[in-house]
């Protein structure tokens, strides 16, 4: 997968970029679907107020085919942000497989009521 990163009134570390790497990379067994070399992922890191000590926030955006979804974590540190992103963001992606293997299981016994002949 590869990680795209942005920054606002933060200082991006490699150990923050190691941690963020972790986490999201976490989301990949999601989306078996799609090939690895196709996914993508947006990180945007903002701080609010960044003299006052202000909260931080994440914003995640995964790429992966045709499937885009977006997520947004905040935190008193940029680690608590990014655990909320992914995990909002592995409920929304967890949420939709649910929902099209439901909508395939609705259909295939559709058809399958359908090859009943007088039942």
């Amino acid at each position: 997968m590869q990680l795209q990163f942005k920054t606002k009134n933060v200082e991006l570390t490699d150990s923050l970029r190691d941690y963020a790497d972790l986490k999201v990379g976490m989301l990949t067994k999601l989306l078996a679907d799609n090939p690895d070399d196709s996914m993508s992922c947006l990180i945007e890191f903002t701080t609010e107020e960044p003299n006052k000590g202000g909260e931080y926030r994440a914003d995640l955006t995964l790429y992966a085919g045709e499937i885009r979804t977006h997520a947004v974590g905040r935190g008193e540190t940029l680690n608590a942000a990014i655990d909320a992103a992914k995990d909002e963001l592995e409920r929304r992606l967890r949420r939709d497989k649910k929902k099209k293997l439901t909508l395939f299981k609705k259909g295939a016994r559709k058809i399958k009521d359908m090859l009943r002949f007088g039942k």
